[in-house]
């Protein structure tokens, strides 16, 4: 296991060219390797949530591509967004550029009730047979208990990419947002990214990257 230790925040990383050179680290590391297999292990810390208001909410990006032009997925947290606004709850969905072309519900409805709450989960891209999922895994909140992992927060499409080294994790932290009620949040921290090799090379980078969560007050 190859791993690597970084410490920055979203907005200096952004704005530092050199940064987004490291932001490529798996594409560079794996130059003779096809990768197969991206996860984030994110963490959320909520302060005072707003249940009757379902804030905050939070929506998450994952690609497999350098840009967002066509195919890339997003998991939105304490809110369904499509086909119509939902309070509370979960939801993935696949997007083509700017049209979505499918959604998965967790079965989950509630929304956020507690204060000082800690809401854990990763995210996988994975790329088999000219198949590529994206799947929401091993979530644990207080509001929730367990989620992700059995399937409902998993879709799959087919896809003409041989690999996933066009994953950029600068499109997770540039798109990835607390869209609403950004002043209940306490932190929403990138803990790692690991990546798997088609020669089953598995890669650790370290992080924590905080994304900025006062943009929307």
């Amino acid at each position: 296991m190859k791993t690597f230790a970084h410490r920055y925040t979203r907005w200096a990383c952004l704005t530092v060219a050199g940064c987004l050179a490291w932001m490529t680290v798996p594409a560079a590391t794996a130059e003779a390797a096809n990768i197969v297999s991206i996860e984030e292990l994110w963490e959320l810390s909520i302060g005072k949530p707003t249940p009757d208001r379902s804030s905050p909410q939070t929506s998450m990006l994952m690609s497999p591509h350098e840009d967002l032009k066509s195919t890339y997925f997003m998991f939105t947290l304490n809110h369904k967004s499509f086909p119509n606004f939902s309070a509370g709850g979960m939801q993935v969905q696949e997007w083509d550029g700017d049209n979505v072309w499918h959604i998965q519900n967790g079965p989950q409805t509630g929304t956020m009730g507690h204060e000082n709450e800690t809401v854990n989960w990763s995210q996988i891209l994975e790329i088999h047979d000219g198949l590529l999922t994206f799947e929401v895994l091993n979530g644990s909140s207080q509001s929730w208990n367990s989620f992700g992992g059995q399937g409902y927060l998993k879709l799959s499409t087919s896809t003409g990419l041989r690999n996933l080294n066009g994953y950029r994790l600068y499109n997770t932290l540039g798109e990835s947002e607390v869209g609403y009620a950004g002043n209940r949040v306490q932190t929403l921290v990138l803990k790692k990214l690991i990546w798997v090799t088609d020669d089953n090379e598995v890669h650790e980078l370290l992080a924590p990257i905080a994304i900025d969560t006062e943009l929307d007050p």
